[in-house]
């Protein structure tokens, strides 16, 4: 099995709901973060950051103002809800998971705030260090398995597959791409990635449209982003697939994943 080579951290919050009326909170909670850390790492602040001589050492250059026009920030915004957010850091930005927790603990009118462990239940006060290849021993003890991605992008020649065309090899590609771009960026570049060869039928159980509304500050307008939301129904040799389909509910796939778009969810019945 090759699943990479990268680590991250995890962290939850709970929270009373904010006051706000989204569709989609990913780049609520984004720009929460940015704003925080500018203001706690700023030594300069007469300086625009571009110039500044402490970019290269300032975490919120390096975790946020460098990334935000790319695709690979070293987090993603695994879920994002009113009163709920988990956020996923990789490769060495794992290492300042308790600041980056701190940062909405500030904000945020918490109810329970920690650190998710992969292999267990529950959220801990200690931060918690995984690597991507642990996740090969997660075992699934079934034959049948739904999975559900709300909000993904997936684009063919730069345009986004439509419901008509959607396969779940294109799942597949999106969850191999997302891993192998993960670990090239933030992992060990040696370790290859590529799902195993596996008998699987699957059947498509839903695909709609969703279209979302957001506002981005940095570009002080409202924007619209299409997307689709599908489930699909799996069975057959799906535990060599299984550890690949479960790190990518952690990541997210397809275009925007980093911001929250492309939620893996899995849902599985017991044989």
């Amino acid at each position: 099995m090759q699943i990479g080579n990268f680590n991250f951290s995890i962290i939850s919050l709970k929270f009373k709901p904010v006051e706000k009326n989204y569709r989609f909170y990913g780049s609520y909670y984004r720009g929460m973060l940015g704003r925080y850390l500018k203001r706690r790492f700023c030594v300069l602040k007469n300086m625009q950051c571009d110039s500044c001589p402490l970019n290269d050492k300032c975490l919120y250059m390096l975790s946020f103002e460098r990334y935000k026009d790319v695709l690979f920030p070293p987090y993603v915004i695994n879920r994002a809800e009113r009163d709920y957010l988990r956020i996923v850091f990789v490769g060495s930005f794992a290492e300042f998971a308790e600041v980056y927790l701190d940062a909405f603990k500030r904000q945020l009118d918490i109810e329970k705030a920690g650190f998710v462990n992969p292999f267990s239940k529950g959220v801990f006060n200690k931060k918690v260090l995984t690597n991507s290849n642990d996740i090969e021993e997660k075992n699934l003890e079934a034959d049948k398995l739904n999975i559900e991605v709300r909000f993904v992008r997936i684009k063919q020649n730069s345009k986004m597959i439509s419901c008509d065309n959607l396969t779940f090899y294109d799942i597949l590609k999106a969850v191999e791409k997302r891993i192998y771009l993960v670990n090239k960026f933030y992992g060990n570049k040696n370790y290859k990635v590529f799902l195993p060869d596996a008998a699987i039928k699957t059947s498509i159980i839903e695909c709609r449209y969703e279209n979302i509304k957001r506002y981005s500050n940095r570009k002080k307008r409202t924007m619209n982003i299409p997307s689709i939301t599908c489930r699909f129904s799996v069975e057959g040799e799906i535990q060599a697939l299984y550890p690949y389909l479960y790190l990518s509910s952690l990541l997210n796939i397809g275009t925007n994943a980093s911001m929250g778009f492309g939620e893996v969810f899995l849902d599985f019945k017991l044989s």
